[in-house]
Protein backbone atom coordinates (compact mmCIF):
# COMPACT_ATOMS: atom_id res chain seq x y z
CA UNK A 1 0.00 0.00 0.00
CA UNK A 2 2.08 3.91 -0.55
CA UNK A 3 2.12 6.03 1.52
CA UNK A 4 2.04 9.89 1.26
CA UNK A 5 3.40 12.08 4.28
CA UNK A 6 2.21 15.79 3.96
CA UNK A 7 3.93 18.66 6.09
CA UNK A 8 1.24 21.45 7.00
CA UNK A 9 3.52 24.16 7.80
CA UNK A 10 1.48 27.14 9.41
CA UNK A 11 3.16 30.56 11.30
CA UNK A 12 2.01 28.77 14.40
CA UNK A 13 1.70 25.68 14.20
CA UNK A 14 3.22 22.64 12.04
CA UNK A 15 1.59 19.31 11.33
CA UNK A 16 3.45 16.11 9.86
CA UNK A 17 0.93 13.79 8.88
CA UNK A 18 1.06 10.37 7.02
CA UNK A 19 -1.54 8.62 4.94
CA UNK A 20 -2.43 5.65 2.89
CA UNK A 21 -3.90 5.99 -0.81
CA UNK A 22 -7.24 4.96 -1.30
CA UNK A 23 -10.03 6.52 -4.09
CA UNK A 24 -9.30 9.11 -1.21
CA UNK A 25 -7.13 9.85 1.98
CA UNK A 26 -6.83 8.20 4.73
CA UNK A 27 -4.67 9.65 7.55
CA UNK A 28 -3.16 7.18 9.83
CA UNK A 29 -0.81 9.18 12.34
CA UNK A 30 -0.29 13.52 12.48
CA UNK A 31 2.24 14.66 14.94
CA UNK A 32 1.54 18.67 16.08
CA UNK A 33 4.34 20.94 17.28
CA UNK A 34 4.49 24.96 17.75
CA UNK A 35 6.59 26.56 14.75
CA UNK A 36 7.75 28.97 17.59
CA UNK A 37 8.63 31.25 14.51
CA UNK A 38 10.99 33.63 16.80
CA UNK A 39 13.66 31.00 17.16
CA UNK A 40 14.20 30.94 13.07
CA UNK A 41 14.31 28.57 10.34
CA UNK A 42 16.74 26.07 11.48
CA UNK A 43 14.56 25.67 14.91
CA UNK A 44 11.67 24.37 12.69
CA UNK A 45 13.96 22.33 10.01
CA UNK A 46 15.34 20.53 12.85
CA UNK A 47 11.33 19.54 14.38
CA UNK A 48 10.33 19.07 11.07
CA UNK A 49 13.01 16.00 10.06
CA UNK A 50 12.46 14.80 13.15
CA UNK A 51 8.83 14.15 13.04
CA UNK A 52 8.76 12.56 10.12
CA UNK A 53 11.66 10.50 11.13
CA UNK A 54 9.26 9.64 14.59
CA UNK A 55 6.25 9.30 12.32
CA UNK A 56 7.91 6.75 9.56
CA UNK A 57 9.52 5.05 13.10
CA UNK A 58 6.23 4.37 15.06
CA UNK A 59 4.08 3.02 11.88
CA UNK A 60 7.32 0.43 10.69
CA UNK A 61 7.83 2.14 8.12
CA UNK A 62 11.31 3.11 5.73
CA UNK A 63 11.58 6.23 3.69
CA UNK A 64 11.36 3.65 0.53
CA UNK A 65 7.54 2.74 1.44
CA UNK A 66 6.44 7.05 0.84
CA UNK A 67 5.28 7.76 -2.77
CA UNK A 68 5.86 11.43 -1.80
CA UNK A 69 6.14 14.09 0.74
CA UNK A 70 3.50 17.33 0.69
CA UNK A 71 3.94 20.48 1.68
CA UNK A 72 1.34 23.44 2.37
CA UNK A 73 2.87 26.66 3.21
CA UNK A 74 1.31 30.13 2.70
CA UNK A 75 2.71 32.15 0.46
CA UNK A 76 4.74 33.77 -1.41
CA UNK A 77 6.52 31.03 -2.69
CA UNK A 78 7.41 29.22 -6.06
CA UNK A 79 5.96 25.40 -6.18
CA UNK A 80 8.40 24.55 -9.78
CA UNK A 81 11.56 25.43 -7.91
CA UNK A 82 10.66 24.31 -4.48
CA UNK A 83 10.90 27.21 -2.53
CA UNK A 84 9.45 28.99 0.27
CA UNK A 85 10.10 32.84 -0.40
CA UNK A 86 9.80 34.82 2.75
CA UNK A 87 5.98 34.51 3.88
CA UNK A 88 4.73 37.38 6.26
CA UNK A 89 3.82 34.86 9.04
CA UNK A 90 7.37 32.95 8.92
CA UNK A 91 9.75 35.86 9.33
CA UNK A 92 13.26 34.44 8.49
CA UNK A 93 12.35 31.81 6.55
CA UNK A 94 13.53 33.69 3.32
CA UNK A 95 15.09 31.29 -0.03
CA UNK A 96 14.19 28.34 1.99
CA UNK A 97 14.39 25.43 -0.60
CA UNK A 98 12.05 22.84 1.38
CA UNK A 99 11.76 20.42 -1.55
CA UNK A 100 15.78 20.22 -1.93
CA UNK A 101 15.81 19.70 2.06
CA UNK A 102 14.06 17.24 2.24
CA UNK A 103 14.54 14.86 -1.21
CA UNK A 104 18.02 14.89 -0.24
CA UNK A 105 17.54 14.11 3.20
CA UNK A 106 14.83 10.95 2.52
CA UNK A 107 15.47 10.18 -1.14
CA UNK A 108 11.52 10.63 -1.46
CA UNK A 109 10.01 13.23 -4.00
CA UNK A 110 8.87 16.23 -2.45
CA UNK A 111 6.63 18.98 -3.56
CA UNK A 112 5.10 22.43 -2.90
CA UNK A 113 1.99 24.24 -3.01
CA UNK A 114 0.79 27.20 -1.32
CA UNK A 115 -2.30 26.43 1.13
CA UNK A 116 -4.86 28.22 -0.77
CA UNK A 117 -4.10 26.09 -3.82
CA UNK A 118 -3.29 22.70 -1.36
CA UNK A 119 -6.91 23.39 0.05
CA UNK A 120 -8.69 23.94 -3.67
CA UNK A 121 -6.99 20.68 -4.54
CA UNK A 122 -8.58 18.91 -1.46
CA UNK A 123 -12.15 20.02 -2.18
CA UNK A 124 -11.87 19.33 -5.95
CA UNK A 125 -10.55 15.80 -5.26
CA UNK A 126 -12.71 15.00 -2.64
CA UNK A 127 -14.56 17.66 -1.23
CA UNK A 128 -17.76 20.13 -2.99
CA UNK A 129 -15.90 20.78 -5.93
CA UNK A 130 -15.59 16.84 -7.36
CA UNK A 131 -16.44 16.29 -10.70
CA UNK A 132 -16.30 19.95 -11.31
CA UNK A 133 -13.87 21.38 -14.41
CA UNK A 134 -13.53 24.87 -13.50
CA UNK A 135 -13.80 26.08 -9.78
CA UNK A 136 -12.96 28.55 -7.33
CA UNK A 137 -11.94 27.70 -3.54
CA UNK A 138 -12.15 31.11 -1.31
CA UNK A 139 -9.91 30.08 2.26
CA UNK A 140 -12.32 33.16 3.86
CA UNK A 141 -10.22 32.07 7.35
CA UNK A 142 -7.79 34.31 8.67
CA UNK A 143 -7.16 35.77 5.52
CA UNK A 144 -8.62 35.24 2.13
CA UNK A 145 -7.22 33.72 -0.91
CA UNK A 146 -7.97 31.45 -3.81
CA UNK A 147 -7.33 28.31 -5.32
CA UNK A 148 -8.46 28.63 -8.88
CA UNK A 149 -9.39 25.32 -11.02
CA UNK A 150 -9.66 25.84 -14.81
CA UNK A 151 -10.26 23.44 -17.77
CA UNK A 152 -9.46 20.61 -15.15
CA UNK A 153 -6.09 22.14 -14.22
CA UNK A 154 -4.93 23.93 -10.96
CA UNK A 155 -3.91 27.41 -12.11
CA UNK A 156 -0.43 28.66 -10.27
CA UNK A 157 -0.01 31.56 -12.52
CA UNK A 158 4.10 32.88 -13.65
CA UNK A 159 5.36 33.37 -10.24
CA UNK A 160 3.03 31.46 -8.05
CA UNK A 161 1.23 34.79 -7.18
CA UNK A 162 -2.52 33.41 -9.21
CA UNK A 163 -5.91 33.42 -6.48
CA UNK A 164 -4.47 36.23 -4.58
CA UNK A 165 -8.07 37.75 -5.19
CA UNK A 166 -7.73 39.19 -1.47
CA UNK A 167 -5.90 42.00 -2.77
CA UNK A 168 -8.51 43.13 -4.31
CA UNK A 169 -10.13 46.59 -3.58
CA UNK A 170 -13.92 46.71 -3.62
CA UNK A 171 -14.50 49.98 -2.25
CA UNK A 172 -12.58 53.65 -1.30
CA UNK A 173 -12.35 53.01 2.42
CA UNK A 174 -12.76 49.94 4.69
CA UNK A 175 -10.93 47.79 7.38
CA UNK A 176 -7.60 46.75 6.07
CA UNK A 177 -6.58 43.63 3.96
CA UNK A 178 -3.08 43.02 2.25
CA UNK A 179 -2.31 46.40 3.31
CA UNK A 180 -5.29 47.94 1.41
CA UNK A 181 -7.89 49.76 2.98
CA UNK A 182 -11.02 48.07 0.96
CA UNK A 183 -10.03 45.10 -0.04
CA UNK A 184 -11.72 42.15 -0.41
CA UNK A 185 -9.92 40.04 2.35
CA UNK A 186 -10.28 43.44 4.49
CA UNK A 187 -14.22 42.56 4.50
CA UNK A 188 -14.32 38.49 3.88
CA UNK A 189 -11.66 37.42 6.19
CA UNK A 190 -11.23 36.86 10.02
CA UNK A 191 -8.89 39.86 10.29
CA UNK A 192 -11.16 41.87 8.87
CA UNK A 193 -14.77 41.17 10.30
CA UNK A 194 -12.91 41.52 13.47
CA UNK A 195 -11.61 45.02 12.27
CA UNK A 196 -14.60 45.77 11.00
CA UNK A 197 -16.46 44.59 14.41
CA UNK A 198 -14.54 47.10 16.44
CA UNK A 199 -14.58 50.61 14.11
CA UNK A 200 -18.42 49.71 14.31
CA UNK A 201 -18.26 49.04 18.39
CA UNK A 202 -16.61 51.95 18.90
CA UNK A 203 -18.98 53.79 16.85
CA UNK A 204 -21.75 52.55 19.07
CA UNK A 205 -19.59 53.59 22.25
CA UNK A 206 -19.09 57.12 21.19
CA UNK A 207 -22.54 57.40 20.65
CA UNK A 208 -23.73 55.96 23.95
CA UNK A 209 -24.89 53.21 23.03
CA UNK A 210 -23.45 49.34 22.51
CA UNK A 211 -23.35 46.16 20.89
CA UNK A 212 -24.22 42.62 22.48
CA UNK A 213 -20.43 41.80 21.67
CA UNK A 214 -18.75 44.70 23.20
CA UNK A 215 -19.87 47.06 26.11
CA UNK A 216 -16.88 48.86 26.77
CA UNK A 217 -13.72 50.44 25.33
CA UNK A 218 -11.60 47.81 27.05
CA UNK A 219 -13.36 45.12 25.41
CA UNK A 220 -12.57 46.41 21.84
CA UNK A 221 -9.33 44.39 21.61
CA UNK A 222 -11.15 40.94 22.30
CA UNK A 223 -13.26 41.15 19.74
CA UNK A 224 -13.37 38.32 16.89
CA UNK A 225 -15.19 36.48 14.44
CA UNK A 226 -16.48 34.00 16.89
CA UNK A 227 -17.68 36.35 19.20
CA UNK A 228 -19.52 38.73 16.46
CA UNK A 229 -21.07 35.08 14.84
CA UNK A 230 -22.35 34.05 18.36
CA UNK A 231 -24.00 37.42 18.71
CA UNK A 232 -25.40 37.52 15.34
CA UNK A 233 -26.96 33.95 16.29
CA UNK A 234 -28.67 35.53 19.45
CA UNK A 235 -29.96 37.86 16.96
CA UNK A 236 -28.39 41.05 18.21
CA UNK A 237 -29.15 43.80 15.61
CA UNK A 238 -25.11 44.95 15.76
CA UNK A 239 -23.57 41.88 14.85
CA UNK A 240 -26.21 41.23 12.38
CA UNK A 241 -25.59 44.58 10.75
CA UNK A 242 -21.53 43.75 10.24
CA UNK A 243 -22.65 40.22 8.80
CA UNK A 244 -24.97 41.90 6.50
CA UNK A 245 -21.97 44.04 5.01
CA UNK A 246 -19.39 41.15 5.21
CA UNK A 247 -22.48 38.93 2.84
CA UNK A 248 -22.76 42.05 0.65
CA UNK A 249 -19.15 42.15 0.40
CA UNK A 250 -18.38 38.39 -0.16
CA UNK A 251 -21.39 38.65 -3.17
CA UNK A 252 -19.66 41.60 -4.54
CA UNK A 253 -16.20 40.49 -4.71
CA UNK A 254 -17.46 36.62 -6.14
CA UNK A 255 -19.30 38.15 -8.71
CA UNK A 256 -16.67 39.73 -9.97
CA UNK A 257 -14.17 36.06 -9.79
CA UNK A 258 -17.85 34.49 -11.73
CA UNK A 259 -17.56 37.10 -14.61
CA UNK A 260 -13.69 36.87 -14.85
CA UNK A 261 -13.54 33.31 -14.64
CA UNK A 262 -16.47 32.07 -15.47
CA UNK A 263 -16.67 28.66 -12.76
CA UNK A 264 -19.28 25.99 -12.66
CA UNK A 265 -18.34 26.07 -8.88
CA UNK A 266 -17.25 28.33 -6.34
CA UNK A 267 -16.56 26.54 -2.45
CA UNK A 268 -15.87 28.60 0.59
CA UNK A 269 -13.88 27.36 3.58
CA UNK A 270 -13.62 28.07 7.22
CA UNK A 271 -16.16 31.42 8.22
CA UNK A 272 -19.04 30.73 5.49
CA UNK A 273 -19.21 26.98 6.94
CA UNK A 274 -20.08 28.19 10.11
CA UNK A 275 -21.90 31.18 9.25
CA UNK A 276 -23.59 30.38 6.49
CA UNK A 277 -27.15 31.36 7.15
CA UNK A 278 -25.73 34.80 8.40
CA UNK A 279 -23.91 35.49 4.67
CA UNK A 280 -26.20 33.88 2.32
CA UNK A 281 -28.51 36.16 1.75
CA UNK A 282 -26.80 38.81 1.44
CA UNK A 283 -24.19 37.62 -0.87
CA UNK A 284 -26.86 36.04 -3.12
CA UNK A 285 -28.75 39.40 -2.98
CA UNK A 286 -25.61 41.21 -4.68
CA UNK A 287 -24.61 38.23 -7.08
CA UNK A 288 -28.25 38.64 -8.59
CA UNK A 289 -27.67 42.62 -8.86
CA UNK A 290 -24.40 42.25 -9.87
CA UNK A 291 -23.12 38.79 -12.07
CA UNK A 292 -24.04 38.49 -15.30
CA UNK A 293 -27.18 35.88 -15.48
CA UNK A 294 -25.08 33.12 -17.64
CA UNK A 295 -22.33 33.08 -15.72
CA UNK A 296 -24.53 33.33 -12.32
CA UNK A 297 -27.34 30.73 -13.73
CA UNK A 298 -24.52 27.76 -14.17
CA UNK A 299 -22.41 28.54 -10.84
CA UNK A 300 -22.98 26.72 -7.56
CA UNK A 301 -21.79 28.65 -4.11
CA UNK A 302 -21.11 25.65 -1.19
CA UNK A 303 -19.03 25.63 2.23
CA UNK A 304 -16.26 23.22 1.66
CA UNK A 305 -17.41 19.65 2.28
CA UNK A 306 -14.12 19.06 4.42
CA UNK A 307 -14.49 21.33 6.74
CA UNK A 308 -12.17 21.40 9.51
CA UNK A 309 -10.44 18.81 7.90
CA UNK A 310 -9.35 20.39 5.21
CA UNK A 311 -6.20 21.79 6.59
CA UNK A 312 -4.75 17.91 7.50
CA UNK A 313 -5.68 17.21 3.87
CA UNK A 314 -4.04 19.54 2.00
CA UNK A 315 -0.41 18.93 2.67
CA UNK A 316 -1.18 15.05 1.60
CA UNK A 317 -3.71 16.17 -1.49
CA UNK A 318 -0.28 18.17 -2.51
CA UNK A 319 1.89 15.03 -2.54
CA UNK A 320 -0.88 13.01 -4.03
CA UNK A 321 -1.47 15.40 -7.06
CA UNK A 322 2.45 15.96 -7.68
CA UNK A 323 2.37 12.05 -8.34
CA UNK A 324 -0.49 12.57 -10.62
CA UNK A 325 -2.49 10.96 -8.41
CA UNK A 326 -5.75 12.79 -8.69
CA UNK A 327 -7.81 10.28 -6.05
CA UNK A 328 -11.00 10.93 -7.95
CA UNK A 329 -14.16 9.91 -6.45
CA UNK A 330 -16.19 7.77 -8.69
CA UNK A 331 -20.07 8.37 -9.76
CA UNK A 332 -22.52 6.85 -11.98
CA UNK A 333 -21.18 7.88 -14.88
CA UNK A 334 -18.12 5.97 -13.66
CA UNK A 335 -19.93 2.32 -13.41
CA UNK A 336 -19.12 1.13 -16.44
CA UNK A 337 -15.07 1.97 -15.90
CA UNK A 338 -16.09 0.35 -12.82
CA UNK A 339 -17.63 -2.94 -13.95
CA UNK A 340 -14.38 -3.60 -15.84
CA UNK A 341 -12.26 -3.45 -12.96
CA UNK A 342 -14.42 -5.54 -10.78
CA UNK A 343 -14.67 -8.07 -13.99
CA UNK A 344 -10.59 -8.65 -13.23
CA UNK A 345 -10.66 -9.75 -9.72
CA UNK A 346 -13.64 -11.92 -10.70
CA UNK A 347 -11.38 -13.75 -13.46
CA UNK A 348 -8.22 -13.39 -11.68
CA UNK A 349 -9.04 -13.41 -7.55
CA UNK A 350 -5.49 -13.93 -7.00
CA UNK A 351 -4.72 -10.19 -8.42
CA UNK A 352 -7.03 -8.69 -5.37
CA UNK A 353 -4.07 -8.11 -3.10
CA UNK A 354 -2.77 -5.69 -5.86
CA UNK A 355 -5.83 -4.14 -6.58
CA UNK A 356 -5.18 -0.39 -4.97
CA UNK A 357 -1.82 -0.54 -7.38
CA UNK A 358 -4.19 -1.40 -10.53
CA UNK A 359 -6.36 1.30 -9.31
CA UNK A 360 -3.68 3.66 -8.65
CA UNK A 361 -2.18 2.89 -12.73
CA UNK A 362 -5.50 3.97 -13.85
CA UNK A 363 -5.92 7.18 -11.95
CA UNK A 364 -2.63 7.68 -13.26
CA UNK A 365 -2.97 7.37 -17.03
CA UNK A 366 -6.08 8.78 -16.45
CA UNK A 367 -4.83 11.85 -15.28
CA UNK A 368 -1.77 12.48 -17.67
CA UNK A 369 -4.20 12.01 -20.82
CA UNK A 370 -6.80 14.54 -18.98
CA UNK A 371 -3.49 16.87 -19.22
CA UNK A 372 -3.05 16.60 -22.99
CA UNK A 373 0.26 13.57 -22.24
CA UNK A 374 0.75 10.66 -23.51
CA UNK A 375 1.69 6.85 -22.62
CA UNK A 376 5.61 5.77 -23.57
CA UNK A 377 6.05 1.76 -22.81
CA UNK A 378 9.11 -0.43 -23.34
CA UNK A 379 10.31 -4.29 -22.65
CA UNK A 380 11.77 -6.71 -23.71
CA UNK A 381 11.00 -10.66 -25.32
CA UNK A 382 7.85 -10.93 -24.25
CA UNK A 383 7.10 -7.75 -22.62
CA UNK A 384 7.99 -6.00 -26.23
CA UNK A 385 5.10 -7.81 -27.56
CA UNK A 386 3.20 -6.97 -24.84
CA UNK A 387 4.59 -2.82 -25.30
CA UNK A 388 3.20 -3.35 -28.66
CA UNK A 389 -0.38 -4.74 -27.76
CA UNK A 390 -1.07 -1.77 -25.23
CA UNK A 391 -0.46 0.62 -28.41
CA UNK A 392 -2.69 -1.35 -30.54
CA UNK A 393 -5.71 -0.89 -28.15
CA UNK A 394 -4.85 2.71 -26.74
CA UNK A 395 -4.42 4.24 -30.48
CA UNK A 396 -7.90 2.76 -31.95
CA UNK A 397 -10.92 2.26 -30.97
CA UNK A 398 -10.34 -1.25 -28.36
CA UNK A 399 -13.65 -1.92 -26.87
CA UNK A 400 -15.76 0.81 -28.83
CA UNK A 401 -15.63 2.58 -31.77
CA UNK A 402 -14.41 6.45 -31.52
CA UNK A 403 -15.61 8.48 -34.00
CA UNK A 404 -13.64 11.27 -34.38
CA UNK A 405 -14.89 15.31 -33.89
CA UNK A 406 -17.80 16.56 -36.04
CA UNK A 407 -14.87 19.35 -36.35
CA UNK A 408 -12.07 17.33 -37.83
CA UNK A 409 -14.67 15.17 -40.41
CA UNK A 410 -15.53 19.39 -41.44
CA UNK A 411 -12.38 20.12 -41.80
CA UNK A 412 -11.28 16.52 -43.87
CA UNK A 413 -14.49 17.29 -45.76
CA UNK A 414 -13.34 20.67 -46.80
CA UNK A 415 -9.84 19.68 -47.70
CA UNK A 416 -11.20 16.69 -50.08
CA UNK A 417 -14.76 16.56 -50.64
CA UNK A 418 -16.17 12.94 -50.63
CA UNK A 419 -12.61 11.70 -50.02
CA UNK A 420 -12.13 13.45 -46.79
CA UNK A 421 -15.75 12.04 -45.64
CA UNK A 422 -14.82 8.49 -46.30
CA UNK A 423 -11.85 9.20 -44.52
CA UNK A 424 -13.81 10.55 -41.72
CA UNK A 425 -15.44 7.36 -41.31
CA UNK A 426 -12.62 5.43 -40.98
CA UNK A 427 -10.58 7.52 -38.55
CA UNK A 428 -10.78 6.79 -34.90
CA UNK A 429 -9.68 8.90 -31.72
CA UNK A 430 -6.43 7.95 -30.36
CA UNK A 431 -5.04 7.71 -26.64
CA UNK A 432 -1.41 8.88 -27.67
CA UNK A 433 0.70 5.84 -26.71
CA UNK A 434 4.11 5.04 -28.24
CA UNK A 435 5.83 1.57 -27.90
CA UNK A 436 9.51 2.24 -27.12
CA UNK A 437 10.32 -1.23 -29.21
CA UNK A 438 9.65 -0.41 -32.43
CA UNK A 439 12.44 1.77 -33.97
CA UNK A 440 14.35 -0.12 -35.88
CA UNK A 441 17.16 2.16 -37.27
CA UNK A 442 17.18 4.19 -34.12
CA UNK A 443 17.72 0.92 -31.95
CA UNK A 444 20.10 -0.49 -33.91
CA UNK A 445 22.09 2.06 -34.35
CA UNK A 446 22.12 3.46 -30.89
CA UNK A 447 22.50 -0.05 -29.79
CA UNK A 448 25.75 -0.34 -31.79
CA UNK A 449 27.27 3.00 -31.22
CA UNK A 450 26.79 4.25 -27.67
CA UNK A 451 24.58 0.87 -25.33
CA UNK A 452 22.28 -1.60 -25.67
CA UNK A 453 21.29 -1.00 -22.21
CA UNK A 454 20.57 2.70 -23.33
CA UNK A 455 17.75 2.40 -25.96
CA UNK A 456 14.93 2.96 -24.22
CA UNK A 457 16.12 5.75 -21.95
CA UNK A 458 17.09 7.67 -25.09
CA UNK A 459 13.93 7.35 -26.68
CA UNK A 460 12.34 8.67 -23.01
CA UNK A 461 14.99 11.60 -22.78
CA UNK A 462 14.12 12.17 -26.87
CA UNK A 463 10.28 11.93 -26.64
CA UNK A 464 9.11 12.40 -23.08
CA UNK A 465 7.83 15.33 -21.15
CA UNK A 466 6.82 15.90 -17.81
CA UNK A 467 3.01 15.49 -18.32
CA UNK A 468 3.99 11.95 -19.89
CA UNK A 469 3.91 8.56 -18.28
CA UNK A 470 6.04 5.22 -19.17
CA UNK A 471 4.83 2.09 -18.42
CA UNK A 472 7.77 -0.36 -17.71
CA UNK A 473 7.58 -4.32 -18.14
CA UNK A 474 9.94 -6.14 -16.42
CA UNK A 475 9.12 -9.75 -15.20
CA UNK A 476 12.02 -9.52 -12.91
CA UNK A 477 11.70 -5.75 -12.56
CA UNK A 478 15.81 -5.94 -13.20
CA UNK A 479 15.60 -5.35 -16.97
CA UNK A 480 18.85 -2.57 -17.42
CA UNK A 481 17.45 -0.94 -20.63
CA UNK A 482 13.83 -0.67 -18.63
CA UNK A 483 15.36 0.21 -15.46
CA UNK A 484 17.44 2.70 -17.38
CA UNK A 485 14.66 4.25 -19.05
CA UNK A 486 12.69 4.24 -15.27
CA UNK A 487 15.53 6.46 -14.15
CA UNK A 488 15.39 9.06 -16.78
CA UNK A 489 11.60 9.03 -16.54
CA UNK A 490 11.65 10.26 -13.01
CA UNK A 491 14.56 12.67 -13.78
CA UNK A 492 12.25 14.42 -16.52
CA UNK A 493 9.26 14.18 -14.07
CA UNK A 494 7.49 11.50 -16.07
CA UNK A 495 5.43 8.82 -13.90
CA UNK A 496 6.90 5.78 -13.70
CA UNK A 497 3.84 3.01 -13.19
CA UNK A 498 5.83 -0.70 -13.80
CA UNK A 499 4.30 -3.81 -14.52
CA UNK A 500 6.52 -7.01 -12.69
CA UNK A 501 6.94 -10.16 -10.73
CA UNK A 502 6.25 -10.14 -6.94
CA UNK A 503 9.67 -9.18 -6.14
CA UNK A 504 9.74 -5.74 -8.17
CA UNK A 505 13.16 -6.18 -8.60
CA UNK A 506 14.84 -2.29 -8.88
CA UNK A 507 11.88 -0.89 -10.41
CA UNK A 508 9.77 -1.44 -6.74
CA UNK A 509 11.89 1.08 -5.48
CA UNK A 510 12.05 3.64 -9.00
CA UNK A 511 8.20 3.48 -9.79
CA UNK A 512 5.70 6.03 -8.60
CA UNK A 513 2.89 2.80 -9.33
CA UNK A 514 3.95 -0.66 -9.28
CA UNK A 515 2.22 -3.38 -10.24
CA UNK A 516 3.92 -6.73 -8.59
CA UNK A 517 1.63 -9.99 -9.79
CA UNK A 518 1.64 -12.68 -7.30
CA UNK A 519 4.62 -14.91 -9.17
CA UNK A 520 7.79 -15.37 -9.58
CA UNK A 521 7.35 -17.25 -12.94
CA UNK A 522 8.00 -15.72 -16.09
CA UNK A 523 5.03 -17.08 -17.72
CA UNK A 524 3.12 -16.95 -15.01
CA UNK A 525 3.50 -13.02 -14.45
CA UNK A 526 3.30 -12.52 -18.51
CA UNK A 527 -0.14 -14.54 -18.03
CA UNK A 528 -1.11 -12.04 -15.31
CA UNK A 529 0.27 -9.07 -17.15
CA UNK A 530 -1.96 -9.16 -20.13
CA UNK A 531 -5.06 -8.87 -18.42
CA UNK A 532 -4.51 -6.69 -15.97
CA UNK A 533 -3.56 -3.68 -18.92
CA UNK A 534 -6.41 -5.09 -20.88
CA UNK A 535 -8.55 -3.72 -18.48
CA UNK A 536 -6.76 -0.38 -18.02
CA UNK A 537 -7.36 -0.03 -21.62
CA UNK A 538 -10.89 -0.91 -21.25
CA UNK A 539 -11.19 1.40 -18.21
CA UNK A 540 -9.90 4.42 -19.78
CA UNK A 541 -11.08 3.99 -22.77
CA UNK A 542 -14.60 3.67 -20.91
CA UNK A 543 -13.43 6.75 -19.32
CA UNK A 544 -12.57 9.15 -22.61
CA UNK A 545 -15.19 7.78 -24.53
Amino acid sequence: MPYIIGLDIGGTKCAVLLADIDNKLKIIDKIRFATETDKGFSYAKEKLLKSIKEILEKNNLTPGKISAIGISCGGPLDSKRGLILSPPNLPGWDNINIVEILEKEFKIPAFLQNDANACALVEWKIGAGVNSKNMIFLTMGTGLGAGIIADGKLIIGTNDMAGEVGHIRLEDEGPEGYGKAGSFEGFCSGGGIARLAQAYARQLLEQGKNAGFCSSIEELKHIDTKLVADAAKAGDEAALEIFRQVGEKLGKGIAALMDILNPDTIVIGSIFGRSEALLRPHMERIIEREALIHTKNVCRIVPAKTGESIGDFASLMVGAYGLGLDLVSYTEEDSEVLCHFQALFNRYPALLQIKQNILNAYITIINIYSKGGKLLICGNGGSAADSEHIVGELMKGFLKKREISQEFKSKLESIAGEKGLELAKMLQNPLPAIALTQHCALSTAFNNDVSPEMVFAQQVFGYGEGKDALIAISTSGNSKNVVNAALTAKAKGIRVIALTGQAGGILKDISDVLINVPSDSTPIIQEYHLPIYHTLCAMVEEKFF
